[in-house]
C-alpha cells in the first residue's frame, strides 16, 4: 500500500490527491505540518481566517502495531500564540489513517456550512454536521458512532471550538472509542471552528503492506522487547504520567495555587501517581491502572479512573491535568480532578490552558481555591457559549489582561505546563525558546537540580531535548518511549525507512537531522510571522520566590538570546 496525501478545499468541496514517494513518506508528523505551512505561506495569515491551513499528518509507521508510533500531528498558525503550532495526540486517528494508506491531509478555505469529513478507501465525503452542533463531545461521539457504522476512528471539534474559543483542541477517540485524547495546545480547535469542520470520521481500512514483511516484524518486536525491559517504561506502566507528580511535589516544582507554591504536601502527593494507582485499585470495577490509548502500544501509560461505583469517569487522568486542574486550583481530591477532566474532555479543551485560566480567576478572587461548584459553573458557561463562558474561552493571557491581573503564568500567551521554571530550569529554557510557546512536550528537562547547571549547560540540555522531541513527533512516536527510542535511533530510523519503502538504511544521525530540520523550519515560520526567537517568562517569576526552595527565575532572555545558534553547529 503506497501512501497518499489529500488536500481538501472546504469551500468548493474539491479534493485533490497526490501519491508520496518513499522519501516523502518518511517525513511525516510535525515535519510535514510545518513544511506544508511554510509552503502555503501561512505565517502571514489571520489565524482565524479561512486562509489559515490546517494540516493533519501521521508518521511513517502509522497503521502498524509498532509500539507508541501512532500519534497524529495537527499543525496550523496558532490563534492563541500567533506562532507556528503543532499539537499532537495519541488515540486511534493516525492508526486509522495509516490503514487507509493516507499519510495526512491539508484543509484549506472554510466551509459555507458546518460539515463532517468522512474519509474512506475511496476518498473524502462531506456530511451535514447539524445533528452534532452544540453537543458535548461524549454525546456527539456516541451519535457519530451510531450514524457511521463503518467508522474506525473519530476526531471532534467540541462546543468551545464552535465559537472559536482559544481553549479548544481536537478530541480524538481512544481504543475504547471515547473522546479522551486531545491535540490540545495552541487553540487548534478554534481553527477547526473557523473552518466549520465539526468532526472527522475515518472508516475502516486494511493493514499496510509493510507491516507483513519479516524485516519490519522483527524491528517491531525488537523495539517492543526493549520497551518492556526498561525500568523507566515499567514505571510508566505502573503509575502513568502521574508519577511525575510525586517527583515534582518532592522537588518543589509543582504548580500550586496559581504557581504561588511548588509543593502541595509534605510527604506523598495526594494527586501523585502512587495515590492514583491505589485509588483505582481500591475501587476496582471498570477502572484500570494501565491502558493503551493507541493500538499496539506496550507502554500502556494511560488509565481509567472509576467513581465510587466502579464506573469510568475519565480516561486518562494525566500529570498535566492533575497539576493544572488539581494542585494549581487548590484541590487535593482525585475525585474532583477526575470530574473536571471529564468536563474538559466534554468541552474539547486543553486542561493546561483551562487550568491556567481558572488559576488566574481564583487568584483574582472570582472563585475560591478548591471550589468545585465554581469550576462546574465555568464549565456550564463554556458549554453554553455565554458571554461569561466566552471570556474564559480566550485563555489565561487574554483573560488575565482583561482583569488587569499581574500573576498570569504564560509564555507567548500560552499557559505554562506543570513544571515551574524557577525550579525546573531546563524546561524553563524550552518554554522561552521553543517556537511552540510554553509547551513542555517540545523538550522536557524535568529532573535537573536548580542552580547546579550553568545557563549554557541548560541550553544544551534543552536543545538536545527539543531535537529529540521534534524527531519523535515527525515519526509519530510518543515521547514516553524516549528512554528506549533515543538509545537506539539507528534502529528506529531503519524501521521507519522500511515502513516508507526506502531502500537506504538511515542511521542515528538521520534521526537528529530530522529533528533539527523541524526546528529550523519552525524558527523560520516564526521569524516570518514577526515572532521573537526568545520570549521571557512571566514577570512575577523573576520577582516572587517560590516556596519551599524560595527561588526566583534566573533565566534571563538576553543571556539565552544565542540559543538558536546551536542549529548552525
Amino acid at each position: 500500500m503506497s501512501r497518499r496525501w489529500w488536500t481538501v478545499d472546504l469551500r468548493s468541496r474539491e479534493v485533490s490527491e497526490r501519491p508520496l514517494d518513499p522519501h516523502a513518506a518518511l517525513y511525516g508528523g510535525r515535519w510535514r505540518t510545518v513544511r506544508t505551512l511554510l509552503d502555503l505561506k501561512a505565517a502571514a495569515v489571520d489565524p482565524l481566517g479561512g486562509e489559515n491551513p490546517l494540516v493533519l499528518a501521521a508518521g511513517p509507521l502509522a497503521g502498524s502495531g509498532y509500539s507508541n508510533a501512532n500519534r497524529i500531528s495537527v499543525g496550523t498558525k496558532s490563534p492563541l500564540t500567533g506562532t507556528v503550532k503543532e499539537a499532537n495526540s495519541g488515540g486511534t486517528l493516525a492508526y486509522a489513517l495509516g490503514r487507509l494508506g493516507v499519510a495526512g491531509l491539508t484543509l484549506v478555505g472554510a466551509a459555507p456550512d458546518w460539515v463532517v469529513l468522512v474519509l474512506g478507501p475511496d476518498g473524502v465525503r462531506f456530511a451535514d454536521a447539524a445533528p452534532y452542533l452544540g453537543l458535548g463531545n461524549y454525546e456527539a461521539a456516541e451519535r457519530l458512532w451510531n450514524d457511521f457504522p463503518a467508522a474506525a476512528s473519530l476526531a471532534l471539534a467540541g462546543p468551545v471550538a464552535e465559537y472559536r474559543g482559544l481553549l479548544a483542541g481536537l478530541a480524538i477517540v481512544d481504543t475504547d472509542g471515547q473522546p479522551g485524547r486531545l491535540a490540545a495546545r495552541g487553540g487548534v480547535g478554534a481553527v477547526f471552528g473557523a473552518k466549520r469542520v465539526k468532526a472527522i470520521v475515518v472508516e475502516k481500512g486494511e493493514a499496510p503492506a509493510f507491516a507483513a514483511s519479516a524485516a519490519f516484524k522483527e524491528a517491531m518486536r525488537g523495539y517492543a522487547r526493549a520497551l518492556l525491559a526498561s525500568d523507566g517504561i515499567k514505571r510508566y506502566t505502573s503509575v502513568g504520567t502521574a508519577g511525575m507528580g510525586d517527583f515534582q511535589n518532592m522537588f518543589g516544582g509543582l504548580p500550586v495555587r496559581n504557581f504561588s507554591r511548588g509543593r502541595l504536601a509534605e510527604g506523598e502527593n495526594p494527586l501523585g501517581g502512587e495515590a492514583l494507582r491505589r485509588f483505582i485499585q481500591e475501587r476496582d470495577g471498570e477502572g484500570a491502572t494501565a491502558h493503551a490509548c493507541m493500538p499496539g502500544c506496550v507502554i500502556r501509560c494511560s488509565n481509567k479512573v472509576p467513581d465510587a461505583q466502579g464506573r469510568v469517569v475519565v480516561s486518562p487522568l494525566e500529570y498535566e491535568t492533575l497539576g493544572l486542574m488539581g494542585s494549581n486550583l487548590g484541590f487535593d481530591d482525585l475525585d474532583a480532578v477526575a470530574r473536571m477532566n471529564r468536563w474538559a474532555n466534554d468541552l474539547g479543551v486543553d486542561t493546561i490552558e483551562l487550568g491556567a485560566t481558572l488559576g488566574v480567576a481564583m487568584d483574582a478572587g472570582l472563585g475560591d481555591w478548591g471550589d468545585l461548584d465554581f469550576v462546574e459553573h465555568v464549565y456550564r458557561e463554556l458549554l453554553a457559549g455565554s458571554e461569561e463562558g466566552r471570556r474564559y474561552a480566550q485563555g489565561a493571557a487574554r483573560f488575565g489582561r482583561a482583569l488587569g491581573h499581574a500573576r498570569v503564568p504564560v509564555v507567548r500567551d500560552q499557559g505554562i505546563s506543570a513544571y515551574d521554571p524557577r525550579v525546573v530550569e531546563g524546561t524553563g529554557v524550552t518554554y522561552m525558546t521553543t517556537p511552540q510557546g510554553a509547551d513542555h512536550t517540545a523538550g522536557n528537562v524535568p529532573r535537573e537540580n536548580p542552580g547546579e547547571r550553568s545557563l549554557e549547560e541548560l541550553m544544551d540540555l534543552s536543545f538536545a531535548a527539543q531535537v529529540n522531541a521534534a524527531a519523535s513527533d515527525a515519526l509519530g512516536l510518543c515521547i514516553f518511549g524516549g528512554s528506549v527510542t533515543y538509545a537506539q535511533k539507528d534502529a528506529i530510523m531503519k524501521a521507519a525507512a522500511l515502513a516508507a519503502g526506502l531502500d537506504e538504511e538511515p542511521d542515528a544521525a538521520a534521526f537528529d537531522r530530522l529533528g533539527r530540520e523541524v526546528l529550523a523550519m519552525e524558527l523560520a515560520f516564526n521569524r516570518a510571522a514577526g515572532q521573537p526567537d526568545v520570549a521571557p517568562l512571566p514577570r512575577f517569576m523573576y520577582e516572587e520566590p517560590l516556596p519551599p526552595r524560595n527561588l526566583t527565575a534566573r533565566l534571563d532572555p538576553e543571556r539565552i538570546a544565542g540559543f538558536w545558534k546551536r542549529l548552525e553547529r
